[in-house]
């Protein structure tokens, strides 16, 4: 056991001495009050490229809305509005639209909120409205 404890001092001496000598760089440490610091990319997948103006092909079409919050990650956020209550287009020889309904679809986004503090950032799922839908419409039966 004394050898384990000679061996753990002797490392942890020469670490010291390979960072206070500029050798390794440590990572600055958290602000106050933070119980660690994060680093994150801010490249965009581009994989959806390849849908055009799903938004407006859709039998269930929507617009886009932005909210922005300066201290918040991201900054701006965009959610769709469903542009009718019906879907249009739908060509299922079942009857009219009205048999069918547009439904926004929600996905769950995690946002990061700077805290008054300073450099903190409080981590927070938000459901987002990120497309809409076709459904059947609701009836008394269902």
């Amino acid at each position: 056991m004394k050898l384990d404890i000679c061996t753990l001092m002797v490392c942890c001496t020469a670490l010291w001495v390979v960072v206070s000598s500029g050798g390794v760089k440590a990572p600055p440490p958290p602000p106050p009050g933070c119980d660690s610091m994060l680093a994150f990319s801010s490249e965009v997948s581009s994989s959806s490229e390849g849908n055009g103006n799903i938004h407006r092909r859709s039998l269930s079409p929507w617009t886009w809305k932005s909210s922005t919050e300066k201290n918040r990650i991201p900054s701006t956020l965009w959610e769709a509005n469903c542009s009718s209550s019906f879907c249009t287009g739908t060509g299922t020889g079942t009857g009219t639209g009205h048999n069918l309904n547009s439904v926004p679809v929600y996905q769950s986004v995690l946002v990061l909120t700077r805290r008054e503090e300073g450099h903190c950032y409080t981590a927070k799922y938000h459901s987002l409205a990120v497309g809409c839908t076709c459904v059947w419409a609701t009836t008394s039966h269902d």
